[in-house]
């Protein structure tokens, strides 16, 4: 079963956005995941009508979202875009969320208002359209976790690149970074033909760098990136991955498999492939 992403609420969401100028597209500041049949409360963001309030906590669960005093609507797991939609919208009006606590059972529940508000976390993040095969793939600034040092992608020109982007707090992201590190040891013909770079989105580079020392993730190049690098890669969710050929242009945005797509770049380079 495919990892649903978490999705920051305050972003572009696709679904009816024409309806809703972007200068007036506001939110609570609360980034949501699924467990089982439960939407719930991963992280609050900072700056935000959630962080202000103080009503919301991480692991809550959201049970119903209404708007100003019209009756609540469920919201389950299988419905995470729903919540995403109803969650946001004009900055100053109000949404209400039917709210358990962690640890709660399900008749223990409270409701809680935010008024929406502009959140400045929603400058970092791009619309969610990824860039599509055949694509020239961006030549984003990345800061190298080991050593600090300023580099750009178009560094890695003539190699394969697997480039996933993910975070510290992100659940999901968790085993994928896991598998990554798998990979050399997986595929010894990838040597000196593959490039496996973990881009953190983090709010900035030594939460990841802690991170990735704990989990004794190293065998990725581990790099941070900021908000330009995020928008050129139309980033509204993690993980979000994308391989690019020796050319430099998309083969693929979140494939299923992603070693089915590197082994076929690296096949193709030997001649046993066809371009």
């Amino acid at each position: 079963m495919r990892i649903l992403k978490y999705l920051v609420l305050v972003l572009w969401f696709m679904a009816g956005a024409a309806e809703v100028p972007s200068d007036d597209i506001a939110g609570i500041g609360v980034v949501l995941g699924v467990e089982g049949q439960n939407i719930v409360v991963k992280r609050i963001l900072p700056d935000s009508p959630a962080a202000a309030q103080k009503d919301l906590h991480v692991g809550d669960r959201i049970m119903a979202i209404a708007q100003d005093n019209e009756p609540p609507v469920q919201v389950q797991g299988g419905k995470l875009a729903q919540a995403v939609a109803s969650i946001r919208g004009t900055k100053g009006t109000t949404v209400r969320l039917t709210v358990v606590s962690f640890g709660e059972s399900d008749s223990r529940v409270r409701v809680v208002s935010f008024v929406r508000g502009e959140l400045k976390e929603l400058s970092r993040w791009g619309d969610g359209v990824l860039l599509t095969n055949g694509m020239k793939a961006p030549d984003i600034e990345m800061v190298g976790l080991a050593n600090g040092t300023a580099e750009r992608l178009s560094v890695y020109a003539g190699k394969i690149i697997v480039l996933e982007f993910w975070a510290s707090w992100c659940g999901p992201c968790q085993p994928k970074m896991a598998d990554l590190q798998t990979y050399s040891g997986k595929y010894p013909q990838w040597k000196g033909k593959v490039v496996l770079i973990a881009a953190s989105v983090d709010d900035n580079e030594e939460v990841p760098t802690q991170h990735l020392k704990a989990k004794g993730w190293g065998q990725t190049h581990n790099v941070w990136v900021g908000k330009d690098a995020i928008k050129a890669y139309h980033i509204e969710a993690i993980p979000t991955a994308y391989v690019i050929d020796r050319q430099g242009k998309i083969v693929a945005a979140n494939p299923v498999d992603i070693p089915e797509i590197v082994n076929h770049e690296v096949q193709t380079r030997q001649g046993v492939g066809t371009n």
